[in-house]
């Protein structure tokens, strides 16, 4: 007999998870998605991710093997400007958002047809809907500007330049500053596809920037693509006390509910983490409030130092570039390696600390 029935709006990564979960105690899952299928918003996806992750935890944690759909990267390198620093690459994989079967969505929706999950695809949030809607309806529309609005969630909007498409290069990934942007370039290669991106918050990024990128790329990297196109979002790191589990009644996973990190955006294991507690919100609210509370307990200290530190020193790419050509790159991977492995030995950022699910 079911237990009763829970809606979820969305079918990306922290939706599905909580789908499977819900599935698998008892109860009747509708997956509402906008798009014509699975896997995220079509604006953004196909893509490729590179993230820290303990892989074998994350799947104890969400409840499911997603091993299959991870892959060890072997290679990061930091750009400033045009002076390389390799980053380290242990405990980084890289993993494709997209419906094609070698992609993590396509696993977990394997999954959740496997559990009993139904889907509606083309079914969208509405805000007419929502006074009508289920108390505790999970909420997972990622980066869709109209569910902030309608939920009142204060959010960022980020804009920026954006190519993918096949490659045959595997397992690295790149990340590129520049004072033409506010954040960064990242590209990232796996599955036989990259995913390239350039991007600021708050503020557009001109056809200058994307001029200075690619002649960066075509220099550093002996790559160029032809293919860009311009893209918005928005992410919830308007404020420090963005993330939240419950809301107006509604049950929030993934990027919407503040499970990403937000000095560099991650967001991957926030995503099926927060998939996993939302789940747990349903039948056990009280000790999600717990869990999403442990997890996300390091994003106000971290947001504030993004805006009061990071941000002074991120606007001088050249002083960070002579501080590293004065280091050397020896000491300088030395450095990023040691303040990375203190960082997630006690850290909960979501997105970003591979042991918040322990």
């Amino acid at each position: 007999m079911k237990r009763g029935e829970v809606i979820v709006y969305g079918a990306g990564m922290s939706g599905m998870v909580a789908a499977w979960n819900l599935a698998r105690e008892g109860f009747r899952v509708v997956v509402r998605e906008k798009e014509d299928s699975f896997g995220g918003s079509r604006t953004f996806n196909p893509s490729t991710h590179v993230t820290p992750l303990d892989l074998q935890a994350t799947s104890e944690y969400v409840g499911m093997d997603i091993t299959p759909a991870f892959h060890r990267v072997e290679s990061i390198s930091l750009y400033l400007h045009r002076l390389r620093v390799p980053l380290p690459a242990a405990g980084a994989y890289a993993v494709e958002r997209s419906s094609r079967p070698s992609g993590l969505d396509a696993l977990l929706y394997g999954r959740c047809l496997e559990a009993g999950v139904e889907f509606e695809f083309g079914r969208p949030l509405r805000r007419e809907e929502l006074e009508s809607l289920p108390k505790g309806t999970i909420i997972a529309c990622g980066l869709n500007p109209e569910a902030y609005q309608y939920l009142g969630i204060p959010s960022l909007v980020w804009e920026g330049w954006m190519s993918r498409g096949e490659s045959e290069r595997e397992g690295y990934a790149w990340i590129w500053l520049d004072e033409s942007i506010t954040e960064y370039g990242y590209a990232s290669f796996c599955n036989g596809l990259y995913y390239d991106l350039l991007f600021s918050y708050g503020r557009s990024v001109d056809g200058e920037a994307l001029r200075r990128y690619r002649e960066f790329m075509l220099a550093e990297e002996d790559t160029d693509h032809e293919d860009w196109e311009y893209v918005k979002g928005v992410v919830p790191l308007a404020v420090p006390d963005n993330p939240r589990l419950f809301h107006n009644g509604f049950i929030l996973c993934g990027t919407i509910s503040g499970a990403m990190d937000p000095l560099m955006g991650f967001g991957i294991s926030g995503a099926l983490v927060s998939g996993k507690v939302a789940a747990m919100a349903v039948t056990e609210p009280e000790r999600a409030e717990e869990e999403f509370s442990r997890f996300t307990r390091n994003f106000a200290a971290v947001h504030r130092f993004k805006h009061h530190v990071w941000y002074k020193l991120r606007s001088r790419v050249d002083l960070l570039e002579g501080l590293a050509e004065t280091l050397g790159p020896e000491l300088s991977l030395r450095l990023l390696a040691e303040g990375i492995r203190r960082g997630r030995k006690s850290s909960a950022i979501p997105g970003f600390s591979p042991v918040s699910c322990h």
